[in-house]
């Protein structure tokens, strides 16, 4: 795959973007999330305890690691988006003259949001620092299993959904995997089984638990979860999209 190409294909991509208050919105949303934990949260922590003597910031890891966890799902939302867009235009048609064309396409399409989600995540991860002392090493492993994700949801939104009324509803149905974040590092045995099905709860335990070997262990079982569901979608797009 030519490195010209990807990048023609984001400058593309990005004027599509940027002519759509949604997609433009969401494409931006991460540096949202990270003033709201720069600057909101501690402000929101004072004004809590003040009232109550509840200590928010007590729960800062998770209440950042969910909100990190959001950020694939934004850009792999984003390119649904424009692969449903793309659908509608026939462009796939186009492209996708024979199956190895179909396929160097998608190929493209999974890895430029993944590559965005990489970054910013560890943009993110630096500026906020959900989990204090968790060294740079931790960082962008943590950002690699995430940036799976974005494939992940755009996959999921992209290959199910016939339009972008659909592909909103799927968006909003993936907010069953990021649930999964919170409740998973809250419930306690054996209720935490019940966010066993999303590997953003594995990358979660990956990012907090010390123990380097349990860390890459929760990271094994989030990549067979997350690469079994790919390989089933990406299957399931060039079948879709044979004709």
């Amino acid at each position: 795959m030519n490195i010209r190409i990807i990048l023609n294909s984001f400058k593309a991509d990005f004027r599509f973007i940027s002519r759509d208050p949604m997609l433009l919105m969401a494409f931006l949303a991460p540096f949202f999330l990270i003033l709201f934990l720069r600057l909101l949260i501690p402000l929101l922590s004072e004004y809590i305890y003040a009232r109550t003597s509840f200590q928010l910031l007590d729960y800062y890891p998770i209440v950042a690691i969910s909100m990190v966890s959001i950020i694939p799902m934004l850009f792999g939302m984003v390119y649904a988006f424009i692969l449903l867009d793309e659908n509608d235009a026939n462009i796939l048609q186009v492209i996708s003259v024979t199956p190895a064309g179909k396929r160097d396409f998608l190929y493209m399409r999974l890895l430029i949001p993944a590559f965005l989600s990489f970054i910013m995540v560890l943009f993110t991860i630096f500026l906020t620092d959900p989990v204090t002392g968790e060294g740079w090493l931790r960082s962008v492993f943590i950002s690699l299993l995430l940036s799976t994700q974005s494939s992940f949801a755009f996959l999921f939104i992209g290959c199910i959904a016939a339009n972008k009324v659909q592909g909103l509803a799927m968006s909003k149905l993936y907010g069953i995997f990021l649930v999964a974040v919170p409740l998973g590092l809250l419930l306690h045995h054996p209720w935490n089984y019940l966010a066993f099905f999303s590997p953003l709860y594995w990358i979660s335990w990956a990012w907090i638990i010390p123990s380097t070997g349990e860390s890459l262990m929760y990271g094994l079982i989030a990549t067979v979860i997350t690469g079994g569901c790919i390989v089933i979608f990406f299957r399931y797009f060039l079948k879709k999209h044979s004709g």
